[in-house]
């Protein structure tokens, strides 16, 4: 597809995706969303994988489509998070990773999966430990509280929860399949508009403070329009989304090297 040719039009009111909303990319169609990135002709290599590619599409915005470009050939949704945390990370498939969060101490913290962008270049490593992870939420169905009084006060809990479904299926061993769905509480620190430069729309980004730090993405029409206040709490379901962060001087934190392969931790 050259760049010349006309990009699909998204149509967010009708997206069948609304974790792709969530970063400004309402494509009724992942193939949609693939077209229009490849239709810039600035998509990015991150490492080779089984004689394929993994390629990345990098939106100014900070929202990101990861492609892998062999069998058993993938698309998912990433995002340049602002926050970063440190984890164990170990690759369930291709594309789930499960994550051990852990603080600077090394205790562990939570337990998560989410689609990681640098997963298959680590699906036939072993556990990646004390990796600096970038870890972005898109909110699915949330709900928002003024504070957290009135949040406790409905609940019966303080705003700092994260539960990770798919978490929980490896722990006991479940036969269910793991997804990147997690529910939290957690208060908004920072609010900004972004804008989805390759389709034009506009989505919230939110720095939040719960169990630890995450960045949350929203669609441009969450609680009316409105940027949500500092202090906000905000609860509810979302897809996660990580990146290993590639930091100065090398890969990895205390393991010796970020273990993605030939071809390195990709491009930050």
């Amino acid at each position: 597809m050259s760049a010349t040719q006309t990009s699909p039009t998204p149509t967010p009111e009708a997206s069948a995706h609304p974790e792709m909303r969530a970063v400004g990319l309402g494509f009724d169609k992942w193939q949609d969303a693939v077209e229009a990135a490849i239709s810039t002709q600035s998509l990015s290599v991150t490492g080779e994988v089984r004689g394929g590619q993994l390629v990345q599409f990098s939106d100014p915005s900070g929202a990101q489509l990861n492609i892998l470009a062999v069998e058993p050939f993938a698309t998912f949704i990433g995002f340049e998070a602002v926050t970063q945390n440190f984890g164990h990370v170990d690759m369930l498939n291709d594309v789930l990773a499960y994550i051990d969060v852990i603080d600077p101490f090394g205790n562990s913290q939570a337990q998560i999966t989410a689609n990681l962008a640098q997963g298959p270049l680590l699906a036939e490593e072993g556990t990646q430990q004390w990796q600096q992870i970038e870890l972005a939420a898109m909110g699915l169905n949330v709900e928002s509280y003024p504070n957290a009084e009135d949040y406790e006060a409905a609940t019966g809990i303080y705003p700092a929860a994260f539960e990770s479904a798919g978490a929980d299926i490896i722990k006991s061993n479940s036969a269910q399949t793991p997804t990147a769905g997690a529910t939290f509480a957690a208060r908004v620190m920072e609010s900004e508009w972004r804008h989805n430069q390759l389709t034009g729309q506009k989505f919230m980004h939110l720095i939040m403070d719960g169990l630890f730090p995450f960045d949350l993405c929203l669609a441009a029409d969450f609680s009316g329009g409105q940027l949500p206040a500092k202090d906000t709490i905000l609860a509810g379901q979302a897809l996660l989304v990580a990146s290993i962060a590639a930091p100065a001087g090398g890969c990895g934190s205390g393991s010796g090297g970020c273990g993605c392969g030939s071809g390195g931790c990709g491009n930050h």
